[in-house]
């Protein structure tokens, strides 16, 4: 019993326990001043001031576990979004926000110093701070993993990437959605890497084309929340602009190394969370960091300059096309044509493509600009994302192509298909900044009917190749769709 203490007591700062139990014998710890909340009437306030002490408490040790504190900031966040919506009347009558301010001097000077804190823990009361403070923690448990399976990696590097998103989705501050992007793309970056990984087979391989796929669309849909923002669609959070930047806190690096790490870090990321979901109402309160000088604001540019190029080249490798945000043909080989063709053969439906390319960009580039060209197939490809069906996938395989996988449908009902998507594209015309233009529109199409006793080598040669083959006839002989007849190779 005697060891088991000795042992409990090591866990702590020197003279950590006996300066909070002193301090209770007077009322000025903060372990006392939070306490004041944990009131049996005040539900919200209760909960809030039990992981606070929880926080405090693991702060207190030499060796803070960062995953603890992640999850539990993670969980605070959780309760400050939904104040009103789970506790009503209860939040609306809680004291526990001057208790927490009032604890926060208290807190700060019985906090030992830690040189591993990416970010020093302090008392967040709204959810943005919260969050922050989760997402701090949460990268700082990812960097000091030691001994962590490959599945856990990209749960939690999945899970940074989604608080990220959250972050972004309350403040709207650029420096944020640069952030979330580059977090994405290292997710995926991982992801790509144990595909590729030679010596990786089975159900690792699967879990990370999973990971892939989720995280790619994720990040589109951030670029998509970022332009319909910038585009007036879509009701900015009215206290971005008051916002002070984050609190720098390194991201994730996706082929990161193993530093040393505690004993019980290894264990920390098998319970994964998932990342809150914003208010649908209500501005969230800023919670105060430090507003960088002049100086580290001109730092803080070039180091966004260099993010920004780091994640662009992460993008291509993580199979991202740059112009559209769209999967590649990287995307399309490794993770999306194998998955759907896994799909549709465990529920014995055909599978299809059709390839789809605008006739005219080298003239259009000539006339107009490279830029003006660019910004073409961007609108091409967010006109082809609006007629995506349920189910199908959209890829930008590269230059003006790109291919959408169709399953459930048989050759007969591909031509119909694509007949309607070549009918919506042709009637359009596109604004490129004072310039209009329409565009004439080439589209081939491959699928199978059958896809019993078809290998993915087979999958490839039949759908991707053959697909391509009826793209460059209807190019060539002028034709606006053509299909391919399947035959599968010997």
């Amino acid at each position: 019993k005697k060891k088991g203490t000795t042992k409990y007591l090591a866990m702590y700062h020197d003279d950590a326990l006996e300066s909070l139990s002193r301090g209770a014998d007077t009322g000025q710890n903060a372990a006392q001043a939070v306490g004041k909340g944990i009131q049996p009437q005040d539900v919200f306030g209760t909960l809030l001031a039990q992981f606070y002490l929880g926080i405090f408490t693991e702060c207190l040790k030499s060796s803070p576990a960062p995953g603890i504190l992640a999850r539990s900031y993670l969980r605070v966040a959780w309760i400050l979004r939904d104040e009103e919506r789970l506790f009503g009347a209860s939040a609306g009558s809680s004291t526990i926000r001057d208790c927490l301010s009032k604890a926060s001097g208290p807190w700060k000077k019985g906090l030992p110093p830690n040189s591993n804190y990416p970010l020093v823990p302090e008392i967040a009361v709204d959810e943005i701070g919260a969050l922050r403070f989760a997402l701090a923690c949460f990268e700082w448990n990812f960097s000091s993993l030691q001994e962590a399976s490959l599945d856990d990696e990209m749960r939690l590097m999945a899970l940074i990437a989604e608080i990220g998103y959250c972050v972004y989705e309350l403040t709207d501050q650029e420096e944020d959605f640069k952030k979330a992007l580059s977090l994405f793309s290292g997710a995926m970056a991982k992801c790509m890497s144990v595909i590729n990984d030679k010596n990786i087979v089975g159900g690792a391989v699967n879990r990370a084309k999973g990971f892939l796929e989720k995280a790619g669309d994720r990040g589109r849909e951030l670029r998509e929340l970022k332009e319909r923002r910038e585009k007036g669609l879509e009701d900015r959070p009215q206290s971005a602009e008051a916002l002070p930047p984050q609190a720098p806190s390194p991201a994730p690096a996706p082929e990161a190394q193993e530093p040393a790490a505690s004993p019980s870090v290894a264990t920390e990321v098998q319970v994964v969370e998932e990342a809150p979901k914003p208010a649908p109402s209500g501005a969230p309160v800023a919670v105060a960091y430090p507003v960088p000088s002049t100086s580290e604001s001109g730092n803080l540019q070039e180091k966004v300059a260099e993010l920004d190029e780091e994640n662009k080249r992460w993008m291509r490798l993580a199979g991202i096309s740059e112009v559209s945000g769209l999967p590649n043909k990287v995307m399309l080989f490794k993770v999306l044509l194998p998955g759907a063709f896994k799909q549709a053969a465990a529920n014995k439906q055909p599978l299809g493509c059709i390839f789809i390319s605008p006739e005219g960009m080298i003239e259009i580039n000539g006339k107009l600009g490279r830029s003006k060209g660019d910004l073409l197939i961007k609108k091409f490809s967010e006109c082809l994302k609006k007629s995506i069906q349920r189910g199908e996938r959209l890829c930008h395989l590269e230059g003006t192509s790109f291919a959408l996988i169709v399953p459930g449908k048989p050759q007969r009902q591909l031509r119909k298909r694509a007949e309607t998507l070549h009918k919506d594209l042709t009637c359009r015309r596109f604004d490129l900044q004072g310039d209009t233009v329409s565009m004439k529109v080439n589209i081939g199409i491959s699928g199978l009917d059958n896809l019993k006793g078809i290998t993915p080598k087979d999958l490839q040669q039949a759908l991707y190749y053959q697909g391509i083959s009826a793209l460059d006839t209807a190019k060539h002989n002028g034709n606006p769709i053509e299909v391919h007849v399947n035959k599968v190779p010997s």
